[in-house]
């Protein structure tokens, strides 16, 4: 009789154990499946399957993030004071003019002092695509506001170089975008038009990466961008993304030297990251988005072109990956309110696009790219939303060649 009774304890133990281990491994793998969702490729083991950066990349870029969400308010509280010294390293193709506009919006409406390049019938927002910053550039430039000896921000195009960015603008927060290498090719192509080489082909990004290194060396328009362009904007010479050791000493580098690297993928997750660190608010980081490639620009990329790509571009990729995981840990130490914050902030967006656009337009100078268009007797904020890198720029540079500062618009927050 105890033998039974024994028999039948065990029996019921080991039945709860299983149920158990089964529960908390079911549990485990949920979790995991769903980080690794969230983190899409940010592994530290190469692409691995296609599938993995090919078909499963978010569609929540800046082209495609403007969908609402139900009211949410945050219940968290700043007591932080707002980040007005910033350098952002404005990278090609990556949604760094929508985010170029967002920082001069918030400079421009608090008086700050811009580093901007001397008034040029080409390129009038362009310090240089293809050099690195030097303080030489500035010798025919406006000087800051007020008499300053130092700049507040800098946000034109021009190559990473930390020495020189610190003398003009000391003590600056560090900020730049990238994106998935696949998409950032695709951008650059259509962009810089690269296609208009190619004869006789229906698939001309295909064609182009039979043997993009002919293409290199002859030095095509903006050749540094269609080989690891990312890491050349960010300093790098094009020979040295080819050399593994360099690219993953350099990687590291810039992790230590940037204070936060957007990913244009994550768009609207990044912003919230960006507001969190310097301290900004919701409506800091509204934005319409600028450079929108029209819709007779895209191209269909097949599996094996993609590949292609990333193998070519294989040094831009480790810099993705690195910094896409970066971005997740910084949104899972955001907080409890992360999700509620991005779909406050995606309402208010969308809010701001109806009262502000009507729908998009191609601009007539340049087919291109498309841009929304402001309604009439659009208010002061719509029209700081809508302006972009160039209009900016040239506001900025009136402003500091005048020497005069000017009261931001009354519905202008002023930190």
């Amino acid at each position: 009789m105890a033998a039974k009774t024994y028999l039948r304890a065990i029996v019921i133990f080991f039945s709860v154990y299983v149920v158990y281990w089964i529960g908390f491994e079911a549990g485990r793998y949920a979790k995991e499946e769903h980080l690794n969702e969230r983190r899409l490729i940010g592994n530290e083991h190469g692409p691995g399957k296609l599938e993995i950066f090919t078909k499963n990349i978010r569609e929540d870029t800046v082209e495609g993030s403007s969908r609402g969400g139900g009211k949410m308010a945050s219940t968290e509280v700043e007591t932080c004071e707002p980040v007005k010294k910033i350098v952002f390293i404005k990278t090609h193709k990556t949604a760094s003019t929508t985010l170029a506009s967002i920082i001069e919006r918030f400079g421009y409406t608090r008086n700050l002092s811009f580093v901007v390049p001397p008034d040029r019938k080409y390129g009038p927002h362009i310090l240089s695509s293809s050099s690195r910053f030097t303080r030489a550039m500035l010798k025919n430039s406006p000087l800051p506001l007020n008499g300053g000896k130092y700049y507040d921000m800098l946000t034109n195009h021009v190559r990473y170089n930390r020495p020189e960015m610190d003398d003009v603008i000391p003590n600056a927060t560090y900020v730049t975008i990238i994106r998935h290498p696949v998409k950032h090719f695709e951008s650059a192509f259509s962009y810089f038009q690269w296609g208009r080489l190619i004869k006789d082909s229906n698939d001309k990004i295909a064609k182009f990466m039979e043997n993009p290194q002919t293409y290199l060396d002859k030095k095509v328009y903006f050749w540094y961008q269609s080989h690891n362009g990312q890491l050349f904007d960010l300093g790098m010479d094009t020979a040295d993304t080819n050399d593994d050791k360099k690219v993953d000493a350099y990687i590291q580098k810039l992790n230590s030297e940037m204070d936060l690297v957007l990913v244009a993928d994550y768009f609207d997750q990044s912003l919230l990251v960006l507001k969190k660190q310097l301290c900004w608010t919701m409506d800091d980081i509204l934005y319409i988005p600028n450079g929108v490639r029209s819709e007779t620009q895209r191209r269909h990329i097949t599996d094996n072109t993609r590949q292609k790509i990333v193998a070519w571009n294989k040094s831009d990729f480790k810099l993705y990956q690195h910094f896409n995981r970066t971005l997740w840990q910084k949104i899972d130490q955001y907080g409890t309110t992360f999700e509620q914050d991005l779909q406050e902030f995606r309402q208010r967006r969308q809010k701001a696009m109806n009262e502000c656009t009507d729908n998009m337009s191609v601009l007539q100078n340049d087919p291109r790219e498309t841009r929304y268009k402001l309604k009439a007797n659009a208010s002061d904020l719509c029209q700081n939303l809508w302006r972009g890198d160039v209009t900016f720029t040239a506001l900025l540079r009136n402003r500091q060649l005048e020497g005069r500062v000017l009261e931001p618009p009354h519905n202008q927050q002023n930190n």
